[in-house]
């Protein structure tokens, strides 16, 4: 007898069938998700200056943000990345921004990935920094130049922050060594590497390019690589006379406020930057001392020259307020900026930007001098100014320590926000809470705060600017 099923049953088996398909698609779509899953890994232990892999296993093409913490969550690093589908491997040196050294300590690095098809994905790899190998963690030479009849003028500044043997070879234009020197650096503030124009026959190199490459000896993949222009004699120094203004208006063209960063500067000619000298109400020693200037590095604006006197407009180093005052002219001299870089900041707006070959590459908030009734000399002063030589890679003020002086006017740096540092059992980690949140408004002693930390957008940062601007970068300092 033939069984008749009812439209209850054939509805509970369509019913059924469905749900088990469903089933079925889910564990697929599952399985395919596990199998193409964003992932990121970091080996347990990174060091400083040594080669190692970041692996990012990407579910499709597309972009990655990477960006590094400590353990107080400050951000030491961004790099933006394409990945493939599939496994990505990527070299990373162990360093911050710009190549900084990390303090040793536990890190994180996260992700943020960006399909090709909108899709967002995020992952999160802990480890620790242990240390750095053998490095030479700067090496700025004082010019491009390298004048035969003033050999012994020309040096490269290092740090380096270990003790270590740093080689420099010198190639001709053909690639062949014609003078290799080393030197065991152990100075923890800075050193220098002379080269006098002599071969290793130790008879004066042929005018002409030249190469310089420096490396520390045990660590040789972490160099660094300049031209050098060897000629036969020093050009004449550009002469002592009226200079117009110089500083450049706000508004200006981008052509018109780098003409004016590379004019030459006329400054005191006398040794140690951190000398102050008297300037006269009248042209006449006897007359009264209205004000006091900065030898080497601080322009001054020639108005007059009379009777071996220069009548100057220049920022008093008491109280930065702008004078008119005289100075003898014998004591004077003009010298030229280094060409490729200037920073100008803004007491105004309270940012500093870097220009490069006639344009701004980048601008970043700072605080400069908060001067009181007491303090007026905390005033920020304005004016035209050339770096020094890089004198010390940190320095400690009223409880704070800062890194990565540079010094243009007097006891006047640029130089990192200050920070605590706070001890753990292990390690160490620098805590900028207090001063950071004060960028962008009048804060300092007198000198210019520089954020330590880089932007995912922006690379400078108080590091970057240690390590780019060579002696004698043009630094403009706009009043407020």
């Amino acid at each position: 007898m033939m069984r008749i099923r009812s439209h209850s049953q054939h509805g509970f088996l369509l019913t059924l069938w469905v749900f088990l398909l469903l089933i079925l698609f889910a564990v697929a779509t599952r399985s395919e998700e596990a199998g193409t899953a964003f992932s990121l890994s970091v080996p347990k232990e990174v060091k400083g200056y040594t080669h190692c892999e970041i692996t990012v296993q990407s579910p499709a093409a597309g972009e990655v943000l990477l960006t590094l913490y400590d353990s107080l969550n400050n951000p030491w690093l961004y790099r933006r990345e394409t990945l493939s589908d599939g496994e990505n491997v990527l070299s990373w040196d162990g360093r911050g921004a710009g190549g900084e050294l990390l303090m040793s300590g536990p890190y994180r690095l996260d992700a943020e990935f960006s399909a090709a098809d909108g899709k967002e994905f995020t992952a999160s790899a802990s480890f620790e920094v242990r240390g750095y190998a053998p490095a030479l963690a700067l090496a700025l030479p004082s010019s491009e130049y390298l004048y035969l009849d003033q050999r012994e003028n020309w040096f490269v500044e290092c740090w380096v922050p270990n003790s270590c043997i740093v080689a420099m070879d010198i190639l001709d234009s053909e690639g062949n060594i014609v003078c290799t020197k080393s030197a065991l650096m152990k100075n923890p503030d800075r050193d220098v590497l002379r080269w006098n124009g002599k071969g290793s026959d130790r008879q004066q190199v042929a005018p002409g390019e030249y190469t310089v490459h420096l490396y520390p000896k045990k660590n040789p993949d972490f160099g660094y690589t300049f031209s050098l222009t060897v000629k036969e004699t020093t050009p004449e120094s550009p002469p002592v006379a009226v200079t117009g203004p110089v500083l450049p208006e706000r508004g200006m063209s981008d052509s018109e406020i780098w003409e004016i960063m590379m004019k030459p500067s006329v400054v005191v000619n006398h040794t140690g930057s951190s000398l102050r000298l008297k300037v006269y109400e009248a042209p006449s020693l006897r007359s009264k001392a209205i004000g006091l200037i900065c030898v080497g590095t601080q322009g001054l604006e020639i108005l007059s020259l009379e009777d071996g006197w220069a009548q100057i407009r220049t920022a008093n180093y008491n109280d930065g307020k702008l004078l008119t005052a005289w100075f003898p002219a014998r004591d004077l001299k003009a010298v030229s900026p280094a060409p490729h870089y200037a920073v100008l900041v803004d007491k105004r707006d309270q940012t500093l930007t870097v220009w490069q070959d006639g344009h701004p590459i980048g601008t970043v908030p700072v605080s400069t001098g908060l001067p009181t009734a007491n303090k007026p000399e905390r005033e920020t002063s304005p004016g035209a100014f050339l770096t020094d030589v890089h004198f010390s890679r940190d320095f400690a003020q009223e409880g704070a320590r800062y890194d990565y002086p540079l010094r243009y006017q007097g006891g006047n740096i640029i130089h990192s926000t200050g920070y605590a540092r706070i001890p753990h059992a292990a390690y160490s980690v620098k805590d900028y809470s207090k001063n950071l949140p004060l960028l962008g408004q009048k804060a300092s002693h007198g000198c210019v705060r520089v954020s330590p930390f880089a932007t995912a957008d922006c690379p400078i940062n108080s590091y970057w600017l240690w390590t780019h601007l060579p002696y004698h970068t043009r630094v403009i300092i706009l009043d407020d």
